[in-house]
């Protein structure tokens, strides 16, 4: 079996990968990247690494040929419509290369009524796969907790947690957890074709994320929401990108980013790994 990794080299791509390698034997294994040389550097040279762009059907469909199960991770890319494009690119070189299994990886903020302006995206892309001519699984992953320790120290010296979600909850959970799955969804064929949402154990209002946050830092931080614009505004990184990042809280007001489910224990057999334990872990003041 060949299993290949695209955006092996991204922050979910490369735990996905030492998962997969975990799992899989080293010329069992493939990367696809646009930067070699950075693959080399975090996976060594005895690693098969193809070069391909999503911008280029042609390069992907020589980094696909030969591949029995494809890992498909999106890139950063914003707006919506040059991700689509991207993915219409790879899902004509995933069936002109004939691969076998597709495993989009994808996010849960997919629903027809969420105003997440990356919505679109996700939104189309099982519509894509289910019209194509390829066996492919979805995943729908919880927002990344990831990002939560190295902000804390900013949330401290704020004294508040700024997210605009009003009443909402957001279900928060790791790239390791997520890679867990992943891998093991890849290299078990009886879990091929099926929809799995990965999240961690619960769903935190903003009022108990900032009481835990408090905690871990020790220091009080109050859950004062920023304005829609305010927030835009604050956190406007890569420019333009602070109306995406509001419009994604603005969805979690809307109730629709705190599903919870049991599927990572499920495949895995291990439970995520809790929220408070996580930045507790990673914190460093």
């Amino acid at each position: 079996m060949k299993y290949n990794v695209t955006a092996a080299t991204g922050m979910l791509g490369a735990h996905i990968t030492k998962e997969l390698m975990k799992l899989v034997s080293k010329n069992e294994a493939i990367i696809t990247v646009r930067n070699p040389e950075k693959a080399k550097q975090l996976f060594g040279d005895d690693v098969q690494i193809n070069k391909a762009d999503y911008t280029l059907e042609e390069e992907m469909i020589e980094a696909f040929t030969g591949t029995d199960v494809l890992i498909y991770i999106p890139s950063f890319t914003f707006p919506s419509d040059i991700r689509i494009t991207e993915f219409e690119k790879a899902i004509n070189a995933a069936e002109k290369a004939k691969v076998k299994q597709f495993i989009f990886v994808g996010f849960m903020a997919d629903h027809e009524n969420s105003p997440f302006k990356m919505s679109p995206f996700f939104g189309y892309v099982p519509r894509r796969l289910a019209s194509s001519n390829l066996d492919y699984t979805l995943i729908r992953n919880a927002m990344y907790a990831d990002p939560l320790p190295p902000f804390l120290p900013e949330l401290i010296e704020r004294k508040r947690l700024p997210y605009p979600v009003e009443d909402g909850s957001i279900n928060f959970v790791s790239r390791y957890d997520i890679a867990r799955a992943v891998a093991q969804i890849a290299v078990r064929q009886s879990l091929h074709g099926e929809k799995y949402t990965l999240t961690g154990d619960k769903a935190y209002s903003m009022e108990e994320l900032a009481s835990l946050l408090s905690e871990i830092g020790g220091e009080t931080i109050h859950y004062q929401p920023m304005s829609v614009q305010e927030f835009a505004n604050t956190f406007d990184e890569p420019k333009g990108f602070g109306p995406v990042l509001t419009s994604l809280y603005t969805a979690a007001s809307r109730h629709l980013m705190d599903e919870t489910t049991k599927d990572i224990e499920t495949i895995t057999g291990k439970a995520p790994e809790d929220l408070a334990t996580f930045i507790k872990r990673n914190f460093e003041k």
